[in-house]
């Protein structure tokens, strides 16, 4: 029967003083996490290190990979000058316009114009990858534009007044962001 404190099923966690080890997918550089021309991913402040965890076998440890920071997120002021910013531009181009440059920022840059001219952007949260245009597509259309739209039809608008307190909640996050595993921060690049 073996003893030691990695075969118990407690989490091991480092010493407050140990020094903390770069994930694996970190040691590979930001090509491996980063669609190309992205840029590195978004850097961590100091003393967020990456959690170890044991895996079944007793004595191995291995390397879970960290969320976004919320530090690092948005907040509901730079979110809500983005709607604005989005409304404003709808009207000039007649939605027309707004529509064929959303389909294309989808793509470049995983935000909608109204982010991209704020300089933000959307990545997933546990990962911080940039989102693909799919993952925009199934995040703004689907869940953002048919759910929650149907759902806040239902309620009678109170999912609204729910979305807005969890944008300034401690999260940050939207309800699409918390359907979709996403949040939003300011690009890097």
């Amino acid at each position: 029967m073996n003893m030691d404190k990695t075969s118990t099923g407690a989490p091991v966690h480092p010493a407050p003083d140990a020094p903390v080890h770069p994930a694996p997918e970190a040691a590979a550089g930001p090509a491996a996490t980063q669609a190309p021309g992205f840029g590195p991913a978004p850097v961590a402040p100091a003393g967020y290190g990456v959690p170890v965890v044991p895996v079944h076998a007793p004595g191995y440890a291995v390397y879970v990979a960290q969320t976004v920071p919320k530090e690092l997120r948005v907040g509901a002021g730079a979110r809500f000058g983005a709607y604005l910013l989005n409304l404003l531009l709808m009207v000039v181009t007649l939605g027309i316009g707004w529509l064929v440059w959303a389909m294309v920022t989808w793509s470049t840059d995983a935000a909608n114009p109204g982010q991209k001219i704020l300089g933000l952007t959307i990545v997933k949260k546990d990962t911080g990858a940039r989102l693909t245009w799919g993952d925009m597509f199934v995040r703004n259309f689907l869940l953002g534009g048919l759910v929650l739209s149907f759902l806040s039809g239902i309620t009678l608008s109170i999912l609204a007044w729910v979305n807005l307190f969890k944008v300034f909640g401690s999260e940050k996050q939207s309800l699409v962001d918390s359907m979709a595993d996403t949040v939003v921060v300011r690009r890097t690049v």
